[in-house]
């Protein structure tokens, strides 16, 4: 193995290192709080190296970004993949990626708190849709899923709408992750917050969109 092939692996040892540490403070304290001090004390390098990998902290945390949504598309997606699915109708192919969003609810607050911070730190800082066109790619992992669903349940009938299947993937996938995302970090504000069970509210939105979306046959 030559010198530079070990250098390169070394990098990247280190870039991964940095933004695994990196993701990690910012779910911990926020990415607005954590200082580019802190990630390098905590990756064991010193500021100037993290700024050798990433020219400024809103590189490493569209970096960290990715890196999450790697991780829950690599844990969460392989199921959509399965002869099992392959083999239902859309309108019940839809009903699994549906349950998907309620487990990543269950399962992943920390995940769901982390797009809110990512989304206000972006807001806050302008940083332009081009610097995030990678990180967008990431998000879109679901979008052949959903959108060969919808198409399906069209074909085989279970499904009815008049919108185009742009229209309703991104109308539901926003509805869903919105109502996630303020759940998951402002579920429990309100004595009323508590009547109904979180992970239930986002089962309910779920059943009432697949609803609103099957035909009178599937019903």
């Amino acid at each position: 193995m030559g010198e530079s092939k070990i250098r390169k692996q070394q990098m990247e040892q280190r870039t991964q290192q940095i933004i695994h540490t990196a993701l990690k403070l910012f779910c911990e304290k926020g990415i607005e709080d954590t200082s580019v001090e802190e990630i390098a004390k905590a990756a064991g390098v010193g500021p100037a190296t993290i700024y050798r990998y990433f020219e400024t902290k809103a590189e490493l945390a569209i970096s960290a970004g990715i890196a999450y949504w790697q991780m829950i598309a690599g844990k969460y997606l392989d199921s959509l993949s399965q002869e099992a699915y392959q083999k239902l109708n859309g309108i019940r192919q839809i009903k699994c990626i549906f349950q998907i969003f309620t487990k990543i609810f269950q399962e992943e607050f920390l995940f769901l708190k982390f797009l809110q911070e990512f989304d206000i730190f972006v807001q806050r800082y302008h940083i332009s849709k081009e610097r995030l066109e990678e990180y967008e790619e990431y998000i879109l992992n679901l979008k052949p899923y959903m959108t060969n669903a919808l198409e399906k349940g069209l074909k085989d009938k279970s499904l009815a709408f008049s919108y185009t299947i742009d229209e309703v993937y991104f109308s539901v996938t926003h509805t869903l992750l919105s109502l996630m995302q303020k759940l998951a970090c402002n579920g429990h504000i309100l004595s009323s917050d508590e009547r109904v069970d979180l992970a239930l509210q986002v089962e309910i939105a779920g059943n009432l969109l697949l609803n609103g979306l099957g035909s009178k046959e599937s019903q």
